[in-house]
């Protein structure tokens, strides 16, 4: 019986963790639609981000969740190139929480 309530508490809280990641992904929309800018950095570069993305697949049940941004430091102006590369940076959940590229994300969050 403690068993099977021991599986139960660990299915709510992966549901849990999808849910605040979703509301994470929403507040960041909100945020970019109501004119404000939102920047991650990950791995020491920042990132302005367009918009949060989730998905789940039809075919396999997968489910991706995924920041669209544009890099505004790091080795972006070393280049010659003057194109603007929009670098999609995945999210995924790891024992220390959510990161992307293996990176802990961490948000700055600015107002005009």
């Amino acid at each position: 019986m403690l068993g099977a309530f021991s599986r139960l508490d660990a299915a709510n809280t992966d549901a849990r963790e999808r849910s605040r990641l979703l509301q994470l992904l929403g507040s960041i929309n909100y945020k970019i639609v109501k004119g404000n800018r939102v920047y991650v950095e990950v791995g020491g570069v920042v990132y302005k981000t367009l918009w949060g993305l989730y998905w789940r697949s039809v075919f396999t049940g997968v489910e991706h969740y995924l920041l669209r941004c544009q890099q505004i430091s790091g080795s972006v102006w070393a280049g010659e190139s003057v194109d603007i590369d929009l670098i999609d940076l995945p999210i995924t959940r790891t024992k220390e929480g959510w990161s992307a590229q293996g990176y802990s994300l961490m948000f700055m969050l600015n107002r005009d």
